[in-house]
């Protein structure tokens, strides 16, 4: 209810006229009509006579009882819970707006109406068109509300990286670029990610292809993950690792992921001889140590560079990291002659050889 229906409830209980109650107030019967259409409200100073004529507390008549409060705050929580996946976002911002309005102080809503107006203001509906514009410019300032006035780690983060889609909407990468460089190692967005909406030309592909990488490198860990902890080892997640590797490596340039190879093809080595394959265990320490080598090689220069289609142009220096007091190389042959798996093929000389 608004205060004009309120006004209208307590007249109507309390027996008077429209014309009455100006009487009391000494305003206009035109004023209370108003009021109980929606048209206006009431000026502030007749707060306080109007709660004394109807004798209601102020919170009654402005509609701040417990049960409202509490009902209002849970139909704005629950619209906010899932705002993200509405259809209608010129609706959602609507909502929003009122909640924010009447709660000023949650930065939820504050976040929820930054987010719409992002939304609203960026869609093919409005963007490059004033209303556009303007939306996105208030985005901006809530959002700086949000990361100057809130404590809440997690808001602040939201509230940045807010920032960084808003201006890069704006065309605006500077100020993008500037807050994505702000924005934490440990939030849930990846900065890499964020800075990628920052990015034109040559600078967004060289960061799309470090991105891909680094993914890259973060999915061979968990497919070794998965075969180095089955027992017995899980045979297609060891496929997959080499599958995925040579996908996208197509050229045999493996450069780092030499030494995801040798590891591979040394599991692959325990299996057949599991399997009582002497003969297709050397083949595939053969394999495994000629990845180990070409590893070696390349961690040597300290310069890791593609040169296959999807990856080609990355390039990442290591020659200033810490160098390490062995080979993998060496590492190889050490888990080779410490695993008893592999001691009836000592005598063999074709095993000397490679070991060699």
């Amino acid at each position: 209810m608004t205060i004009g229906e309120r006004i209208k409830t307590l007249r109507k209980k309390n027996d008077m006229t429209q014309e009455k109650l100006a009487d009391f107030l000494h305003v206009s019967y035109q004023a209370v009509s108003k009021w109980e259409c929606g048209i206006a409200n009431p000026d502030l100073s007749l707060i306080v006579p109007l709660t004394r004529l109807f004798n209601v507390s102020a919170d009654e008549l402005l509609g701040l009882t417990n049960e409202e409060v509490d009902e209002r705050k849970a139909y704005f929580d629950a619209e906010y819970f899932d705002f993200w996946m509405k259809d209608d976002s010129e609706a959602d911002l609507e909502i929003a707006r009122q909640a924010v309005a009447e709660y000023p102080s949650d930065f939820r809503y504050l976040h929820w109406l930054a987010s719409d107006e992002w939304y609203v203001g960026y869609s093919p509906k409005y963007y490059n068109t004033e209303k556009g514009k303007e939306l996105l410019e208030s985005s901006v300032k809530h959002n700086l509300m949000i990361l100057e006035n809130c404590d809440e780690p997690d808001m602040k983060k939201q509230a940045i990286s807010g920032l960084v889609y808003t201006y890069s909407s704006m065309d605006n990468l500077d100020e993008a670029k500037k807050y994505a460089e702000m924005y934490p190692e440990d939030g849930q967005i990846d900065r890499d990610d964020l800075l990628m909406s920052c990015l034109r030309g040559e600078e967004q592909e060289s960061l799309r292809k470090k991105i891909f990488h680094k993914k890259l490198i973060q999915l061979s860990f968990s497919l070794e993950s998965l075969w180095r902890n089955s027992v017995p080892p899980f045979h297609e997640a060891l496929d997959a690792h080499e599958t995925m590797i040579k996908a996208v490596i197509t050229d045999g340039n493996y450069q780092r992921l030499h030494g995801n190879l040798s590891d591979i093809y040394l599991e692959r080595a325990k299996i057949s001889m599991q399997n009582n394959d002497p003969d297709e265990a050397i083949k595939n320490l053969t394999v495994c140590l000629n990845h180990a080598n070409e590893f070696d090689k390349m961690d040597k220069m300290g310069i890791e560079e593609y040169t296959c289609p999807i990856l080609k142009g990355y390039r990442a220096d290591y020659r200033n990291r810490r160098v390490l007091e062995f080979t993998h190389t060496e590492y190889i042959r050490d888990c080779i002659m410490d695993d008893k798996l592999f001691a009836p093929l000592y005598d063999r000389a074709e095993f000397k050889t490679i070991i060699d």
